[in-house]
């Protein structure tokens, strides 16, 4: 069962103040709103300072777990010193440097730019479809679409797919196009926790998504550590079937999360 994330219990509290502290954090739905276009969304500036201040803890990692692109993550949420992992785990980077491309997905750079060239010519056509063109994976939004087009998108999308030997797959109002390997941000956030010491005991690992693709993640996580804390941000989760073991309402729900978790790492008491 699912059940709320505050007010944070004592016990919740023990899983939350070990050392190294990971914190691993999707972005849009999760850190920021979401937007009406890609290109819109800002995570907002109290969330911003909570993240600065828990990465600027010496035995602290954040991490924007995302599939956007690692560089478009990084503008998204604004804050110097994090990882950023990209496109569904096809990309990492370490805080304050470039992103490096896992070298599996190399040999799909053409056929992903020919899928993003389709999709485009698509959305043409179907209005209020959006494209978003990521190099390693393209997500096809129909947030502003009339509901009636999505059938005929979705087969469509799937045709690009099956003629490029690409894979698709759903997110909230999202299809996206990706290399069929076995990479997601389950199998990225598990290597980085355990890279970065967070698998240790006495450990804390802290995830929150918002959807299918951070599912992943809190399986891979909670298997690879079964003390990690795993958060599904939005609406009651009996209506949004989820692995996460707790839940909070919203982004701002999320964000005082955050500041809960900064409180215990500074050794005070939010209980």
């Amino acid at each position: 069962m699912t059940i709320p994330a505050l007010p944070v219990t004592p016990a919740l509290a023990r899983r939350l103040c070990g050392r190294p502290l990971m914190l691993l954090l999707d972005i849009d739905g999760t850190l920021s709103p979401i937007a009406p276009r890609p290109e819109y969304a800002i995570v907002p500036l109290d969330t911003q300072q909570v993240l600065a201040e828990l990465a600027a803890l010496p035995y602290a990692s954040v991490v924007a777990i995302s599939g956007r692109a690692a560089d478009d993550a990084r503008r998204v949420v604004g804050v110097d010193g994090i990882w950023i992992i990209g496109n569904h785990g096809f990309e990492i980077a370490p805080p304050n440097r470039p992103a490096e491309t896992r070298p599996e997905v190399a040999p799909f750079a053409a056929r992903i730019a020919d899928a993003a060239a389709r999709c485009s010519t698509i959305a043409q056509h179907t209005p209020g479809v959006v494209v978003e063109d990521k190099q390693w994976t393209v997500s096809v939004h129909y947030r502003l679409a009339h509901p009636s087009i999505v059938p005929a998108l979705s087969n469509e999308i799937a045709d690009v797919a099956r003629d490029l030997g690409l894979r698709v797959t759903r997110g909230k109002e999202v299809l996206e196009l990706r290399p069929p390997i076995d990479i997601d941000k389950g199998t990225a956030a598990a290597e980085l926790a355990a890279r970065l010491g967070a698998l240790h005991a006495g450990a804390s690992l802290l995830c929150a998504g918002d959807d299918r693709t951070d599912e992943d993640a809190f399986r891979a996580l909670r298997a690879a550590s079964p003390t990690s804390v795993t958060v599904h941000v939005g609406t009651d989760p009996a209506a949004f079937e989820t692995d996460a073991e707790f839940y909070v309402l919203d982004t701002t729900a999320m964000r005082e999360l955050l500041e809960v978790v900064l409180v215990l790492q500074r050794g005070g008491s939010p209980i």
